[in-house]
């Protein structure tokens, strides 16, 4: 081997270990992971839209209990006539009129105010799950920008690769000891490096954006840059140990299935609304009337001023409808056996989704084992064929082929580990378990 192969092996794997440093290693001045996250909690329109939809949700409450409170009115008014009378043709004339109404007996109000409560508990709940999508989506989000600059890292250190072995084949060209079809070859696995590294780049803006955005803020504006995992973080098993015990936790705890549960409640209380129909009214009506007119005293008997005061009790009793009543119940029979057949959906559905998490994590586990030996076997192999090329004994294109596999089985380490965490929080966010503690446990598992 030449003295000029020798040195550009050197140059190759010193800039292959810069790679491999800069990948692993991150910026001082980087966001981890709990940065990130206050500033979503500020910026993040999605969860600003759903405290306003929450709120506005809770408003209904105090509308349906209004209708089962007592109301008053006042009316006034006060003009001019003109008429043909023997004695006074023009003449003014004002008054007014208060009423109080009380509700006695409504019933369809009555379930409409435990509809409404039943809705402000679904917006609480919607929020408080929101909340906990909040946690999961800017922890997936960080991570897959973590992911997407490992990615490019892998795609930088093959396409330096595929340079030098074309590099090394136009070498061997021109020295006669190659054939051309190895020059092509080289410019073939060079074209397809850097369609690898250019879609590598542009997956890490796409990533970069989909971050900026849940923090409100522009890449122009606030450079971002991340701080990376740990070489060594915890891999445990989820606690408890067994599925069915995150079932059970979920049947309890999962936001989607206590919504569920009140809108089951809420069907039922819907039917019992379009009963009331058939059901009579009850209100309890007072008045105070007062009229006074210079009207002319053939109209008004002589008595140009007048109050009248009254209380009613009225009922109302409803007989025909046309047959709408019965329709409405109907309908509301079939929308609660909807809702019912939603409910067991909801149940099946939670606990596949919570197995499937809690087998993800275990899958986490066990591919961040085998790909960490998998890494250290690309490194011994690395290693060793190092020592056989500088042995003459293999070739360059080997090296380089061990130093490829050497930085997939480095991406898909930290691919696993990204998997294991994002499982993790993804199966307490099913189990209505996740909370800001968990983000701020897995923040301590970045390099600072």
């Amino acid at each position: 081997m030449s003295h000029q192969g020798k040195a550009s092996l050197k140059n190759v794997l010193a800039s292959s270990a810069f790679l491999l440093v800069f990948a692993l290693s991150g910026s001082g001045q980087a966001d981890d992971l709990w940065q990130i996250y206050l500033s979503a909690l500020h910026n993040d329109s999605k969860l600003k839209s759903a405290l306003h939809r929450k709120e506005s949700a809770l408003e209904a409450v105090p509308q349906s209990r209004a209708s089962l409170l007592p109301s008053a009115n006042l009316s006034a008014q006060q003009g001019r006539y003109q008429q043909n009378t023997m004695d006074n043709n023009r003449y003014d004339s004002k008054g007014f009129a208060l009423t109080l109404q009380v509700p006695v007996y409504h019933r369809d109000r009555l379930f409409s105010l435990d509809m409404a409560k039943a809705d402000a508990q679904v917006a609480e709940l919607t929020y408080a799950m929101e909340q906990q999508e909040q946690l999961m989506r800017v922890a997936e989000r960080y991570f897959n920008v973590l992911s997407a600059e490992e990615s490019l890292q892998v795609a930088l250190a093959e396409e330096a690769a595929m340079r030098r072995q074309m590099e090394l084949a136009k070498e061997s060209l021109a020295a006669g000891t190659a054939v051309i079809t190895e020059l092509q070859e080289a410019q073939s696995g060079m074209d397809f490096a850097t369609a690898q590294l250019i879609a590598a780049r542009n997956m890490v803006d796409a990533r970069k954006r989909e971050l900026l955005e849940i923090i409100g803020a522009e890449e122009s504006q606030q450079p971002l840059t991340l701080q990376p995992l740990k070489k060594e973080i915890p891999l445990k098993a989820p606690e408890p140990a067994a599925a069915e015990q995150w079932v059970r936790v979920g049947q309890e705890s999962s936001f989607a299935l206590k919504i569920a549960r009140i809108k089951r409640e809420q069907a039922n209380q819907a039917v019992e609304k379009a009963k009331s129909g058939h059901y009579p009214t009850i209100d309890a009506t007072a008045g105070h009337n007062y009229n006074d007119s210079t009207g002319s005293n053939y109209w008004t008997g002589g008595v140009s001023t007048y109050k009248t005061d009254y209380l009613l009790l009225q009922m109302n009793v409803p007989i025909f409808s046309g047959g709408a009543t019965q329709s409405q119940v109907r309908q509301a029979i079939q929308a609660r056996e909807a809702m019912q057949q939603e409910w067991e959906r909801s149940q099946k559905e939670l606990e596949t989704t919570i197995r499937n998490a809690y087998l993800d994590v275990q899958t986490g586990i066990a591919q961040s084992n085998a790909f960490a030996q998998a890494f250290t076997s690309a490194s011994s192999m690395l290693q060793t064929t190092r020592e056989s090329y500088a042995a003459g004994m293999r070739t360059m294109l080997d090296v380089l082929a061990a130093e490829r596999d050497l930085f997939r089985a480095m991406r898909n380490l930290a691919d696993a580990r990204y998997r294991y965490i994002l499982g993790a929080l993804r199966l307490k966010f099913t189990a209505g378990q996740l909370g800001e503690q968990d983000l701020s446990h897995i923040n301590e598992w970045l390099s600072k």
